[in-house]
């Protein structure tokens, strides 16, 4: 395997001197705006982690341990405080089990490609940048990793040894017979000396679904009751606030729900999912609230201590709800695709307006060579992999549009339903005191946001997330023309008294665009916005 050019490549020596390759890959072409700086951060803290030496900035010891507690074999990266005389070795082989102490914390997880097995390295990897693009789901940021044959050998002996369950040992027993040859072109780098994979990071707080962790294959899942939500055939009411204006529990549940399993559906469908729906359903504690205005979150703490101290400082309106994590993402476009099978695409009836915006969108761009190459060299996929990709993404867009406005309602907003009016969930962890909006884990737009007589639909969401991006870059550039003037998501009739048209066009002009007083969701105006206000 020829590996990728990627953004940015940490090398890391194995203790016999072999060079291993930690690669961040490339942004999707022309979209760097789609990924938060939080983002960047876990992909670089990814690439630093040094497998046999290594520290974490807390000052915990980096040591591999074998996952021997499922079908599908994989090394989790765990971040301990190694006993003195205890060996990296000694200590994985004293914990091979699912379970460890609070002191034990498992921080990333590294899997290759088993092509006997539903384990596909570019399959995580494409879940990750697909998230992005689609702002869909909740999926921890992945690179590309090669790893040492001779060090992982002791690795997958102990493996195998201490595998719960014959599937586990037989798919250890098989990735060590494939190490043993090393010869396959699609596995191995080029000189044969290494494995390559994805390092993912593990998200926090991490638990089982409830009760869909559960179910037992697809058709279950296709009869639950959550999922009878989600193609409920009436558009959603719910009322998200309660009479004292504070947020319903159970209405926030709801929303987040259909919009996290419509989410899971899409992607599922799009990367063509084997396995799903057996086991492969995770969840997060989170708060929610909403704070000036915007939809406001923070990761509940899994740790009982940390979690008792967070709850001081959360604020007391804030609601608990359970949000999907979907981190089991390997078993995509190699064989089957349940959200396809058994037709769950085609019964969803309420959908995000972002995601359903985001995936026309997508159809358009994997029409262009560039993005082909991309997914290509950077995130190993094979050609038959993006001609699947693509077609079941040119599928999706025939399901759904067929179906918008009839069966299908575009109401399946977080943000909007309680009330909100920020464009999106924010992060109460990083997000600034000021309308600075660079932290924010994305900034879009559902349409056209400028002068009306140019068909400008100017919704409101999208109007304040434009007018707050114009303060951001007047405040950056020390540009008064730029500033809006105040964010309130509304575009004067006419636009010559319209201070957030003469703020856009303003920006044009010294931006050397084009002057139309008009954003579009895929124009330079849009894209130029985004990089001067720091989005990127």
């Amino acid at each position: 395997m020829k590996m990728p050019t990627g953004q940015e490549t940490i090398s890391h020596a194995a203790p016999n001197g072999t060079v291993e390759l930690a690669i961040r890959s490339a942004p999707f072409p022309g979209h760097p705006e789609i990924y938060s700086k939080k983002d960047i951060e876990k992909e670089r803290e990814l690439a630093e982690i040094d497998f046999y030496n290594g520290k974490t900035k807390e000052g915990f010891d980096i040591v591999l341990i074998p996952k021997t507690y499922s079908t599908s074999p994989g090394i989790n990266i765990h971040a301990v405080k190694l006993p003195a005389g205890t060996s990296h070795l000694g200590y994985a082989a004293s914990h091979t089990g699912k379970a460890h102490s609070s002191d034990d914390k498992v921080v990333a997880k590294y899997k290759q490609s088993i092509p006997t097995h539903f384990t596909y390295s570019p399959s995580i990897l494409g879940y990750y940048h697909l998230s992005r693009f689609l702002d869909t789901g909740h999926i921890e940021p992945a690179i590309v990793r090669t790893m040492d044959l001779a060090a992982h050998k002791p690795l997958a002996e102990l493996g195998e040894e201490k595998a719960i369950g014959s599937n586990n040992r037989k798919q250890w027993t098989e990735l060590r017979a494939l190490d043993e040859i090393h010869s396959n072109s699609t596995l191995y780098t080029e000189d044969g000396k290494q494995l390559y994979g994805a390092l993912q990071a593990n998200p926090t707080g991490e638990q089982s679904y409830p009760h869909l962790s559960d179910l037992g294959g697809a058709a279950a899942f296709a009869a639950s009751a959550e999922f009878g939500r989600v193609t409920s055939p009436t558009p959603l009411k719910l009322n998200c606030k309660d009479d004292s204006g504070k947020l319903n529990q159970a209405a926030v549940q709801q929303i987040v729900q259909v919009k996290d399993l419509s989410d899971m559906v899409l992607m599922d469908f799009i990367m063509s999912q084997a396995d799903r729906f057996s086991g492969n359903m995770h969840s997060q504690k989170v708060y929610i609230w909403i704070e000036n205005g915007a939809l406001k979150h923070k990761i509940k703490k899994g740790d009982p201590t940390k979690a008792a101290e967070q709850s001081k400082d959360t604020p007391p309106e804030a609601v608990l709800i359970n949000r999907m994590i979907m981190k089991d993402n390997d078993a995509g476009l190699i064989s089957g695709n349940s959200a396809k099978s058994y037709h769950l695409l085609d019964k969803i009836s309420h959908m995000d307006p972002k995601t359903y915006n985001r995936l026309l969108d997508l159809q358009k761009e994997l029409q262009k060579p560039e993005v082909a190459q991309w997914y290509e060299t950077e995130l190993l996929f094979t050609p038959t992999d993006f001609k699947t990709m693509k077609g079941n993404v040119d599928e999706a867009v025939s399901i759904l549009t067929a179906r918008k406005d009839k069966s299908l309602f575009l109401d399946a907003n977080v943000s909007a339903a309680p009330g909100a009016e920020g464009t999106q969930e924010q992060e109460a962890e990083t997000t600034p005191e000021s309308n600075d909006v660079s932290n924010t884990p994305l900034a879009v737009i559902a349409g056209s946001v400028g002068r009306w007589e140019k068909g400008a639909r100017n919704l409101q969401a999208d109007v304040e997330t434009v007018q707050r991006l114009l303060q951001a870059v007047a405040q950056r550039l020390q540009v008064p023309q730029i500033d809006p003037k105040g964010v309130d998501g509304k575009i004067a009739r006419p636009p010559a008294t319209s201070n957030t048209v003469a703020a856009i066009e303003a920006f044009q002009s010294r931006s050397n665009i084009s002057i139309d007083g008009l954003i579009e969701r895929t124009s330079q105006t849009w894209q130029a916005l985004l990089q001067a206000a720091g989005g990127t």
